[in-house]
């Protein structure tokens, strides 16, 4: 339990973000939301459950912003506990056709903002230690046609979690990662396109459905309640999509021809 704990939770007003911020105050949690977007429904959904939220307008690509609001929070309620690292978004584009400002609005995002983030939690939760979760993807892990600029990024998020670990591990700070398979988010959607691509990952994904914001909510709080002895990993929650080869056949049955 985080017992009145403060977590922040970037991209925190809809999504993964949403449910993280509703799973983290069922810890005990206050939250505090910083996003470019308003807020104001993840607000009203943590009032309902009795949880103190603050919220912060801020773009996690700006040094000088992201600063701003950490510091404004440590003067409203104090260093957080634990840093959720939520925010991203996504583009699915030709390798061949990605313009310049697109992979740069992407990796700020993705990677920079990570990075930004987590440099002014850490340096406030030096003292008393603190948890780091960064949500990654499977395509941290693996390639993905379309998707240069997003797969980059988020294989730069992976590596940043692993040395992050490493550097901040004497500070009593711990850094791990939650890599989502395709979640039922809007920006899932906007992936999953027409339906080719849906069938193929559902053809790949052993659970056979596709992930739930509540589902990367959970491990985001094991992460930061009860991984007393994990740093540097990642928790892939995808269905057991990262572990198939081809697509499961229907009808699919056990044995061998022993020949």
């Amino acid at each position: 339990m985080l017992d009145g704990a403060i977590a922040v939770v970037t991209g925190g007003s809809q999504g993964m973000g949403q449910a993280i911020c509703l799973r983290l105050a069922q810890e005990g949690a206050r939250i505090a939301i910083l996003d470019a977007q308003p807020a104001d429904r993840t607000v009203q959904l943590l009032a309902d459950q009795g949880t103190e939220a603050w919220y912060a307008q801020t773009d996690v690509t700006d040094p000088d912003g992201v600063e701003a609001s950490f510091a404004q929070l440590e003067v409203d309620w104090g260093s957080p506990a634990v840093l959720a690292n939520v925010a991203g978004i996504f583009a699915a584009i030709p390798f061949l056709d990605t313009a310049p400002d697109v992979w740069d609005r992407v990796m700020n995002v993705n990677a920079r903002g990570l990075f930004l983030c987590s440099q002014s939690a850490a340096r406030r939760m030096r003292d008393a230690g603190g948890r780091i979760i960064n949500i990654l993807s499977t395509a941290s892990a693996q390639g993905f046609a379309l998707e240069s600029a997003y797969c980059a990024s988020k294989g730069a998020a992976l590596l940043l979690t692993k040395v992050m670990a490493i550097e901040l591990a004497p500070y009593g700070i711990s850094v791990n990662g939650v890599g989502p398979g395709t979640i039922q988010t809007a920006m899932g959607s906007a992936y999953l396109g027409a339906g080719a691509i849906a069938e193929h990952e559902l053809s790949r994904t052993p659970l056979a459905r596709f992930g739930r914001p509540e589902d990367i909510a959970e491990a985001v709080a094991f992460l930061a309640t009860r991984a007393s002895w994990m740093t540097g990993t990642v928790i892939y929650v995808d269905g057991g999509f990262l572990a198939t080869g081809l697509p499961i056949l229907q009808g699919m049955v056990g044995g061998s021809d022993s020949g």
